[in-house]
């Protein structure tokens, strides 16, 4: 069966620094496989060459089995891929609704989520429906980030590392939320440092080093191999 997402041998760099080399992933319709790696081995270039954001300098990235390796970035947005960055990129000077109101008039594909479908998957954001989105905590950001992406009715949802910087707590609750995503069948790529909200969630794995790929196999593999976590990732103590 044809991948929903295939990623082949894509190489990126910045300027004169190389940032991926051969870069090759799959993601089947209703996966959620990770991306995994510490810092600067090249997981948001990976996410970023997928959007376009990054063009690859070689190699393919195929949609349904339809090279969109060269195309624009909002071109593969309307394809069905949502983007959720590291950095979030809320609009700080509106609103929580007219943050949501933005991506439903982008976007040109029809589906489920609404405002109010956002609202009742994220309670919070309906209680700060009138606040500033620059006034917000990391973690109701966050949401309103997802949220935003959701509203364009993505079949692939891409979440570069969303539990970065936020409270234990948060990140509790994110993993749940996340985790009704997967079970209403949306198809998830996920970059993430924290090896724990990663296995929580992903079927698959890939862990990158150097901005190329050093494994792949199901989460388990790393769940249960210690001498393997900390072989590739440097992190020897059990997982839990």
């Amino acid at each position: 069966m044809t991948a929903l997402l295939d990623v082949r041998d894509i190489n990126a760099s910045y300027g004169h620094s190389r940032a991926l080399f051969g870069v090759s992933i799959e993601v089947g319709r209703g996966e959620c496989v990770g991306l995994l790696g510490r810092n600067g081995v090249g997981k948001t270039t990976t996410m970023r060459s997928i959007m376009g954001l990054t063009p690859a300098s070689s190699g393919q990235v195929l949609w349904k089995g339809r090279d969109i390796t060269p195309w624009q970035p909002f071109q593969i947005a309307r394809a069905g891929i949502g983007f959720v960055p590291e950095d979030r990129r809320v609009f700080s000077d509106l609103t929580v609704i007219e943050n949501l109101d933005v991506a439903r008039r982008a976007s040109q594909r029809p589906g489920p989520w609404t405002i109010e479908a956002v609202f009742d998957f994220f309670p919070k954001l309906r209680q700060l429906a009138g606040r500033r989105s620059g006034f917000l905590s990391g973690g109701e950001q966050q949401m309103l980030t997802i949220g935003r992406t959701l509203m364009c009715n993505p079949e692939l949802l891409l979440l570069d590392e969303p539990s970065e910087g936020l409270a234990p707590l948060v990140v509790e609750s994110l993993l749940q939320q996340v985790s009704n995503l997967k079970r209403q069948g949306l198809t998830i790529l996920m970059a993430e440092q924290a090896l724990d909200f990663c296995l929580d969630l992903a079927d698959r794995v890939y862990v990158l080093q150097k901005g190329a790929v050093r494994f792949s196999g199901p989460s388990s593999a790393l769940r249960d191999d210690p001498g393997l976590r900390e072989e590739l990732l440097g992190l020897a103590p059990p997982v839990t």
